[in-house]
């Protein structure tokens, strides 16, 4: 430790100590462990793909066909100098910016803020692609986030079930006259009675209700929020913090009971003369920054012990 280090830093041990943790565990929730895991085994990727996949158009095979195939249109660029330059400015299905063109994009305002604007692109910029996310991939085949719970519970996802056509069933919705569930029952009765032999009952295949379509909100206790608001704690957070606890306890166990006296004063104290007996307020200050040195070089070498 330097001789013009701040106090503050001289007693880091006996800083910790006084914050050790005490309270009731409470890990943090999130989607990323907090624990590094260096366990990547390259056979265990192999299968393994990206989360999304993404629409680029056009396709390096398009652009391909149209270079082989398409007619090369040329034009004509006037740099800043006033030189005249023959640019490509078409082949084909494919346009090329002559240096004029723009196209919607973000960027920043004069606030600071990001806005939409006008970016002019650059000569030979090609003109008129789309970029979107096409769909969302599982790390091993599942095409979608529903298809983990349909792979699971071995059961239809309700976007592959054929239903009525929806405005059909609204108009019949319109077109029906209100009825009481007395009516209902009655009618419901009636029908029974009318008919001599009640037809088979058929049993359907195991299958998610139609809403919601994302099945993930039906299963809300294995999610994790993106915020920390829900989903599971990682076992390796909750060791962490129940080892910790048992360091500090063994620390706390081991020092002196004058170290543990001098330490229950310190989460109380309000200045370093509290520390230094009886005799003038600087030589109080002067004692108590000694015992307080002392108490946090006999934490430090308690934790090492403990920790070890």
């Amino acid at each position: 430790m330097t001789r013009h280090a701040s106090l503050a830093a001289q007693l880091a041990a006996l800083k910790a100590a006084i914050q050790r943790p005490t309270e009731p565990i409470e890990p943090l929730k999130t989607n990323w462990s907090t624990v590094a895991a260096n366990d990547n085994n390259p056979e265990e990727l192999v299968d393994k793909r990206v989360e999304r996949r993404w629409s680029i158009r056009p396709t390096l095979s398009e652009i391909e066909r149209e270079i082989e195939d398409g007619e090369t249109t040329y034009g004509f660029h006037v740099d800043e100098s006033g030189k005249k330059h023959k640019i490509t400015v078409a082949i084909g299905n494919l346009q090329f910016s002559d240096g004029t063109a723009t196209e919607k994009a973000y960027t920043y305002g004069p606030d600071g803020k990001v806005v939409m604007d006008d970016v002019q692109l650059p000569v030979g910029a090609m003109l008129k692609t789309k970029e979107a996310q096409e769909r969302t991939l599982g790390g091993d085949g599942i095409l979608s986030s529903s298809g983990i719970y349909t792979k699971i519970y071995k059961a239809r996802h309700p976007g592959e079930v054929k239903r009525r056509d929806p405005e059909l069933v609204k108009r019949e919705r319109a077109e029906a006259q209100p009825r009481t569930k007395t009516e209902m029952r009655q009618e419901l009765a009636d029908a029974v009675a009318r008919t001599v032999s009640l037809p088979t009952t058929k049993v359907y295949p195991p299958g998610f209700p139609w809403q919601a379509s994302n099945l993930r909100e039906l299963f809300m206790g294995v999610e994790k929020g993106r915020k920390g608001e829900s989903g599971s704690i990682a076992w390796q957070d909750i060791s962490t913090h129940v080892v910790e606890r048992e360091v500090w306890a063994e620390t706390i166990a081991s020092l002196s009971n004058e170290d543990k006296v001098t330490l229950r004063g310190a989460e109380t104290a309000a200045s370093l003369s509290d520390f230094g007996g009886s005799g003038h307020r600087r030589t109080r200050e002067r004692r108590g920054k000694t015992r307080l040195l002392a108490l946090n070089d006999n934490i430090q070498a308690a934790y090492k012990k403990s920790a070890a």
